[in-house]
This record gives structure tokens, sequence and C-alpha cells, in this order.
């Protein structure tokens, strides 16, 4: 199984950041994700559009969702919705399932203490729009999750928010503990609260799962019969000894694509000095099985020295005592964009083995 990640775009808003990390600026091209689509998409099972910049400055990016419609993928995106330029009639048509909306305030003075030059009307007027595009096209796609980083300084304004959402026409309002920012601002620190979701339409799950086809007229179907004839575990390289301890979910059900085509294996930020950067779409080796992929793997199950030119997986802080691939972790997996995407007894077909 094989989930992809891609941004929309990466741009250099915060320059002092970027001098922190390896984002080269670029805009994921037609042609670019189709290839990657040609070598995986058969064999996934969604696509997440964000990461590495703001998927809605790409203004081509309902029709890459489009084309990850063809291959009978899951599709979901994250933004800010802090844009000017919003076609909300194109996302609602191109097929897209899940939009998650970043919005960490209910007034503007809380929410920009975060969402820096944020413009938090701009934002509710773009979910007004998406509401009105639903209901004019008679469409339940894509369900809207409004996710609230809760922070000291944005704990207060939950309730307002939770309330706000509801009024806006979203679907789920859900509060999230964020990662500590202390290394950038800090004055922003993480809150104490519960971490929860609200539904607030009952209603928009249940066309997720007929949404996986929406456009039978177009589907990749060589392809896709190509890949079922071929399948990906036929193409596995067995050398490494199994691991009886810690391993990595991300080397074995994940690919990583940023806006200029480089290859990483998770959604970790690329820094001039970690080698997270696996390889690109250009290459001619196999993506899944590069070179660095498979001494990221050997590295959990063997005890090789780890050098400067060593993947960074064989360096990242994680916790090693945990193994965290296993039937749990796979359900987890499956059912990480919305419950209602498989039944029961399809969740233990897939992953009670």
């Amino acid at each position: 199984m094989c989930q992809l990640a891609c941004p929309g775009c990466v741009h250099s808003e915060h320059s002092e950041t970027f001098k922190l990390f390896d984002w080269p600026k670029g805009t994921l091209t037609q042609d670019c994700f189709s290839q990657l689509l040609k070598l995986h998409g058969a064999h996934a099972i969604g696509v997440y559009f964000c990461n590495y910049g703001e998927p809605l400055l790409n203004l081509n990016t309902p029709k890459l969702i489009r084309l990850a419609k063809q291959y009978l993928l899951g599709t979901a995106l994250s933004t800010s919705l802090s844009v000017v330029r919003f076609d909300a009639e194109a996302y609602v048509e191109s097929g897209l399932d899940f939009m998650v909306a970043s919005i960490d305030g209910a007034t503007q003075p809380v929410y920009q203490q975060f969402r820096r030059n944020g413009n938090l009307e701009l934002v509710f007027g773009n979910l007004r729009k998406l509401a009105e595009a639903k209901r004019r096209l008679r469409k339940r796609t894509p369900a809207v999750s409004w996710n609230f980083l809760a922070f000291e300084h944005n704990k207060h304004e939950i309730p307002l928010a939770e309330r706000t959402a509801r009024e806006l026409g979203v679907d789920q309002f859900r509060v999230v503990l964020p990662w500590g920012v202390d290394w950038d601002d800090p004055d922003i620190r993480p809150a104490s609260v519960k971490a929860g979701v609200r539904r607030l339409n009952w209603l928009s799950a249940t066309n997720l799962p007929q949404n996986w086809n929406p456009f039978p007229e177009s589907l990749e179907v060589e392809t896709i019969q190509r890949a079922f004839e071929n399948p990906w575990d036929r193409r596995l390289l067995r050398a490494e000894t199994p691991s009886k301890g810690h391993t990595c979910k991300w080397l074995y059900n994940n690919i990583v694509m940023d806006a200029t085509g480089r290859i990483m294996p998770c959604c970790g930020a690329p820094s001039l000095d970690t080698n997270l950067v696996f390889t690109n779409i250009t290459a001619a080796e196999d993506m899944y099985n590069s070179q660095m992929h498979q001494e990221a793997r050997r590295s959990f199950s063997t005890q090789t020295p780890v050098t400067d030119s060593s993947p960074f997986c064989a360096k990242c802080p994680w916790d090693h005592d945990v193994v965290n691939i296993g039937g749990p972790e796979i359900r987890r997996y499956f059912r990480a964009a919305d419950a209602a995407f498989f039944d029961r007894q399809s969740l233990r077909l897939l992953s009670d083995w």
C-alpha cells in the first residue's frame, strides 16, 4: 500500500525560516504529478496535498486532484484558506474528499499571533464561498474540517470558534495539540487542553465512500490493470533482515514529493545538513526502493555505523522503543482521512495479517 503526499507549491514568505530548511521555490506541475501517479497511483490509497507550502496558491491544484481521482484515490488537502484567489466551485467539482482548514483563532487579534499576516475575514469569506458552492452544485464534498491549534494565547476562543464554524457551514471542528514552536517564537506555547473532534454535520461523511469514483469515464483503467497484473510485492527487495525492534512505517507505506519533484520518505522538513532527500522523480532508480530507502530500512535491522552520508532515518530521534507497524497501526492508517471510507469487515481484511 502507498500514500502519496504532494504540496501545491513552495514559496519563501518567511525568509528566516527558509534559511533553516532546504525548501527550493517551485510550483508542482501537472506533468510532474502525472509521472508520480503513473508510477505509484495504482497502488496508492490516497494523496494529501500539503506539507511544504500552501496548495491553494497553485491555481492548478483542482486539476491535480482530478488526476488523482482517475486512479480511485482518496484526496485531501490542508490549507490556511488565507488566499485572495480561491475558486470554490473548482474545488467542489474537482472530486476533493476532505479539506483541512487551519484556523487558530476566532478574532483577528488572536488569530494573527500565530498566523502571521493572515486575514481572518478573508478566511471566513472563503469558507462561505465553499459552503455556497457545495449547496449550489448539490455536493457534500469536500468535507471541511476546521482545525484549531490550541495555544495558551488562543485557547479561550475555542468555544467561539466552534460556534463560528457551525455558522459558516463547516462539517467538523477539531481541537489539535500542536508541536512546540519556541524555536521560532518563545511567546507562543502549546496549551494544556483536551484534543478532540466535534462533528457539526453528520451527513458530510456519508458521501465520502461514493466519492472514490466521481469520474468513471476518465479512469486510468489500463494503468491500473497493468499494476494488478504485476503486484507491488513482487518488486520488493527482501535483502534486509526483519527488525525485531523499532522500525518506521513511513519507509514502507508513504512517498512524499515536493513541488520540484524531490522524493522524501516522510513529512519531515529537509535541512541543508540532513539526508532526507532520497531521490528525484526524474531519476532512473525505483523511487520506492532507491538506494537511500534501502539503506534507511537496513539501518533498523543491522548495526551499520552511522556516517555523515547515512540517510536521516538512521539518526531520526523518534521513539525507537516502539514497533509502529502492525495491525493496529495499519487500521489507523486506513482510517486516517475518515472512518467512513472502509467498513469493519474491509478493515479486518486489510489489516489482520
